[in-house]
């Protein structure tokens, strides 16, 4: 066999081969024509059944990225029931991996809403660190209104779930968070809140507050389009149900016996010293944080808060009307105890609350359970409902600041 032979043989195999290969790569369905990557989904409640709404991106050619998102919604009894309506409905699989934020209407929370959530939780193809938030609206509309401005901003609602992140107990509350609240049977869960306004405004909260161009960001829209809104409100839910709603002051107070380390603004009205007359001054606050020493005394459950922080002075403004220099001004001993007042009076207002609605958001039960023991337990049960401890409880606090300019 010469070489001309050997050439044609080796050339048809070759030719075999790739016509053998290519229509498989050329015609095979594309993930993005089976999967439709669903960004946030939404829950409410209506009457029997349950109504999920999908917030899905459809990717389209642009100089940058901006894909649109649209939203598909159905009803079933359960979420799984209302999903595989949905997937009859677009032909397509909903691809849940992406998923970064669940909105639950406020129908959806007056019911236990564990064994419903129960299934996203336990589905392989979701994360667990979807950010959950309430709305005082329907869900849908929630979708539906970030919607409208996917192409400006893809990420404004995830944007708004994470507002005053570092500031609000409420600020992290996802799938497992919930669920690590609920087993624990004792502490409740704190979940910010959104809704719909219908101009635009600028989302503030508790003893916090947002520099204007983050606010721009987060909450500006187009003129005639709703707002979502995050202005720092929340909801506590108890054994799955919502059982309380906080304002934004109302949340804040609860920052001072929070355990992680964060950043806020405190405002002190009416100070009166040999520099200042009914002065309005603004502090600054970092690293804020507290440590609680448990003690059981006489069988009355005993906090004993150690809240630290650095001080920032940001701004004096007298009753002249006309700002004072803060670098002239120093922290003074009276200073520091209108602000330890402050605090106290704040703590105490959050305290207040806990025995009002009958909740633990702080963690109370697992403090002393966790340094008594069965001496907790023996004291849980000489009270007539367990669950009152909350009602015994006594918070006493030291401020301990650092003052920088």
């Amino acid at each position: 066999m010469n070489k001309a032979i050997k050439y044609k043989i080796v050339a048809y195999v070759v030719v075999f081969f790739l016509l053998l290969l290519m229509p498989q790569g050329i015609y095979k369905t594309s993930q993005i024509q089976k999967i439709a990557i669903v960004s946030g989904i939404g829950i409410d409640r209506n009457a029997d059944e349950l109504e999920v709404s999908v917030s899905i991106l459809v990717p389209k050619p642009s100089s940058n990225y901006s894909p649109k998102q649209v939203v598909s919604s159905s009803k079933g009894k359960t979420i799984c029931d209302a999903i595989d309506s949905i997937e009859l409905k677009i032909g397509k699989e909903l691809g849940l991996a992406h998923c970064y934020i669940i909105v639950l209407g406020d129908d959806f929370v007056q019911k236990d809403i564990s064994k419903d959530l129960d299934y996203l939780m336990r589905s392989n193809i979701m994360g667990n660190n979807s950010a959950i938030l309430h709305t005082d609206k329907k869900a849908k509309e929630i979708l539906e209104a970030n919607s409208l401005q996917s192409e400006q901003n893809i990420n404004n609602l995830q944007n708004i779930a994470k507002y005053n992140q570092e500031h609000y107990h409420s600020s992290n509350t996802n799938l497992i968070n919930f669920f690590n609240d609920y087993l624990d049977c004792h502490r409740s869960t704190v979940m910010g809140s959104i809704t719909l306004e219908e101009k635009q405004t600028s989302g503030q909260g508790g003893q916090n507050t947002q520099n204007s161009s983050s606010t721009q960001q987060q909450n500006s829209q187009p003129q005639g389009e709703k707002n979502i809104s995050n202005n720092g409100e929340a909801i506590v839910i108890k054994n799955g149900v919502k059982i309380a709603k906080l304002t934004k002051e109302e949340i804040g107070y609860f920052g001072w016996l929070d355990t992680k380390s964060q950043n806020g603004y405190l405002e002190i009205d009416d100070f009166f010293d040999e520099k200042l007359k009914n002065a309005k001054i603004t502090l600054k606050l970092k690293h804020e944080k507290a440590n609680f020493d448990a003690s059981l005394n006489s069988q009355t459950p005993i906090i004993k808060a150690s809240i630290s922080f650095e001080c920032f002075v940001e701004n004096i403004m007298d009753d002249d009307g006309y700002k004072k220099s803060i670098h002239d001004y120093i922290l003074t001993p009276a200073f520091k105890e209108k602000i330890k007042e402050k605090i106290d009076d704040q703590t105490n207002k959050a305290l207040s609350l806990s025995k009002e609605y009958n909740f633990d958001i702080i963690g109370i039960y697992d403090i002393f359970n966790k340094k008594y023991g069965k001496k907790w337990k023996e004291y849980l049960s000489t009270l007539d409902n367990p669950d009152d401890y909350i009602q015994h409880l006594i918070i006493t606090t030291s401020v301990s600041m650092e003052s920088k300019f």
